[in-house]
């Protein structure tokens, strides 16, 4: 089933990619319309309605009639709910289309894609109207709306083949394709941050426009982090050991001791642990470091 529906919508890409043999795809021509490209925009979403309904049911939404459960307002606008999909990003890669403007090259389909009427996104209204008067409503058949509709499409299309890639090096990482399988289209992974010994998954500011999100291998973090651990221990037991032993010297010569010159002897015994004298202790620190695998996982808003 998965290749059924990935399959459809490779199909509608190849007929969108088609259209640059005959027309030149660039900031100008968003605009241009014809009749196939309306045919196109009606079965794209016919598949957007068709798949967000699937993956609404696959989700544990709520079983409702039939004629109750709208594609926008009842199973994107819970999908979107579960992922922020109205915050996704998609990026025009395509070497036949020829966009110098941002707006035009990054993509997010799934803005006001929940609501209906004049609220609703441009190619869901673009698509109602062909679809219930297409001689009257042809112009709205154009390229920009199909594009934005397409890539609601593949956005649902990659959540609903949930891939994933495990257990990669760190610089295999950079070798990930970011297209997904798509001719048309690419997406934005979340990198993920350096490790910390509380283990905890530090979002950047853009976390929430990713499809893709990076992480850490569950083995290999578990093992980086107890390395982490013994250092850190070693560390803080050196220093505890050291100052107590400055302190016992400048109490036995009578001096006073404030809470500046423990801060300022902290610095110093920390410098002088390093490096660090326990070399076995710090080749596996390193070693478990630079060996941490990572996963390439969908972004469902897991942390």
């Amino acid at each position: 089933m998965n290749n059924l529906y990935w399959q459809v919508y490779k199909n509608l890409e190849q007929e969108f990619l088609s259209l640059s043999e005959t027309i030149f795809i660039n900031d100008t021509q968003q605009n241009v319309y014809s009749m196939r490209i309306a045919d196109l925009l009606i079965r794209t979403v016919i598949e957007i309605e068709a798949l967000s309904k699937e993956l609404y049911l696959e989700n544990s939404g709520t079983i409702v009639p039939d004629e109750e459960m709208y594609f926008d307002t009842i199973c994107i606008k819970y999908l979107n709910d579960l992922w922020k999909l109205d915050k996704k990003v998609v990026f025009v890669v395509s070497p036949n289309i020829y966009f110098d403007i941002e707006d035009n090259r990054v993509l997010r389909p799934f803005h006001k894609a929940m609501k209906r009427g004049k609220s609703s996104s441009d190619w869901n209204k673009a698509y109602q109207a062909v679809k219930h008067n297409r001689v009257k409503e042809l112009k709205k058949g154009n390229i920009k709306n199909l594009l934005h509709g397409l890539s609601a499409l593949y956005i649902l299309n990659i959540y609903y083949k949930n891939e994933r890639v495990d257990n990669i090096s760190a610089k295999d990482r950079s070798l990930i394709n970011l297209s997904f399988g798509s001719s048309l289209f690419s997406i934005k992974l979340h990198k993920v941050n350096g490790l910390t010994i509380e283990g905890e998954y530090n979002k950047k500011i853009d976390y929430d426009e990713c499809v893709y999100i990076e992480d850490h291998e569950k083995e290999s973090k578990e093992k980086a982090i107890k390395s982490m651990i013994e250092m850190n221990n070693y560390v803080n037991n050196g220093m505890k050991e050291k100052l107590i032993e400055l302190i016992k010297e400048k109490v036995s010569l009578g001096e006073s001791i404030s809470q500046e010159w423990i801060e300022s002897m902290r610095l110093k015994v920390f410098r002088q642990l390093f490096p660090i004298k326990d070399y076995k202790l710090a080749k596996r620190l390193n070693d478990d470091l630079n060996n941490i695998q990572y996963d390439i996982v969908l972004n469902k808003h897991q942390y």
